[in-house]
């Protein structure tokens, strides 16, 4: 009976514990809904920063024209996308719903097991300027330093001047030249 006692009382022990566990996961998750973070969107943390200055990349567009950081030569909007990816479709789907003004280069990370997908993104974006198609750990990303998708960035004259993932988080953006970094 004592052994049956002692592997109950343990038990119990275990469960507690695992249950603190998972207040506390539950309450921290619930921290990070509040601020704005948490899941596959991360608020501006892993967005290049304003005054960020774009490193020499030459890139072809799917006209067969090359592209080159020479082409941020004034106001540019350069959106990266992947496909896939639900962010990237959300706001893919507002930027087309309302066109930038200015320039735009969408850069789009296709998937060679989904050519379908891939030209139908390339299709969307399309009209909003030119298109370049990149693969996984193209050196544009590290030009920019764009390391998660979606990335929606202004620039003027090879500056980043705002950044986002997120057509709001450009609400008070002016679009003026940025302080280098």
């Amino acid at each position: 009976m004592t052994l049956l006692t002692t592997a109950v009382v343990l038990l119990a022990v275990v469960v507690a514990v695992h249950l603190l566990f998972t207040f506390g996961l539950v309450a921290r998750l619930r921290e990070l809904q509040k601020n704005g973070g948490g899941g596959a969107h991360v608020h501006n943390t892993q967005v290049p920063k304003p005054g960020t200055v774009v490193r020499p990349f030459s890139v072809t567009d799917t006209d067969g024209a090359t592209i080159t950081e020479a082409d941020l030569d004034g106001p540019v909007q350069v959106g990266f996308f992947q496909v896939g990816c639900g962010p990237c479709r959300m706001l893919s789907d507002a930027l087309v719903s309302a066109p930038p003004k200015a320039r735009f280069v969408s850069i789009v990370n296709g998937d060679p097991d989904a050519p379908d997908a891939t030209e139908r993104l390339i299709a969307k974006v399309g009209g909003l300027g030119r298109v370049v198609v990149i693969g996984v750990d193209d050196p544009v990303l590290t030009s920019f330093e764009v390391v998660a998708y979606p990335t929606l960035l202004y620039t003027h004259s090879g500056v980043v001047t705002a950044s986002g993932t997120r057509l709001d988080d450009f609400a008070n953006a002016s679009g003026a030249p940025a302080q280098v970094a």
